[in-house]
């Protein structure tokens, strides 16, 4: 399966985790955002921001399994769930999933296509 993980930059050890076990499973990550430099401030990094932000958006809709890591804040990662519900709405796929210990944060993680779990190993299961 195809997965795309979403969290804020400062969870880029437990992204990187978790591409490390998705990808023992034999499993493709779309993204390797976690291993690129950091952009951040975007508006010191335009063409690159530029580019990052296309990619996300196409990784976010054409994943099979689209995973949130929750935080008490964040905002780029809000804009690929939206864009996963949308793509998830219009054509079945991905799946998706918000994990960690805020998974009551947004109204939006409460949507019907939205599975709730604290951890990797319970989406895991859920997909078996």
């Amino acid at each position: 399966m195809k997965f795309y993980i979403a969290s804020r930059v400062k969870n880029k050890q437990l992204v990187r985790k978790i591409h490390k076990t998705l990808t023992k499973l034999g499993h493709e990550v779309l993204s390797d955002w976690v291993d690129e430099t950091d952009i951040i401030p975007y508006e010191k990094h335009i063409e690159a921001s530029k580019i990052r932000a296309i990619e996300c958006a196409k990784y976010s809709s054409e994943c099979d399994v689209f995973i949130l890591v929750s935080d008490e804040s964040g905002a780029g990662m809000y804009t690929e769930l939206g864009i996963a519900l949308n793509s998830n709405i219009s054509g079945n796929k991905p799946k998706i999933y918000v994990i960690g210990d805020y998974v009551n944060r947004s109204v939006f993680f409460f949507h019907p296509f939205v599975k709730r779990f604290k951890t990797m190993d319970e989406v895991l299961e859920d997909l078996k």
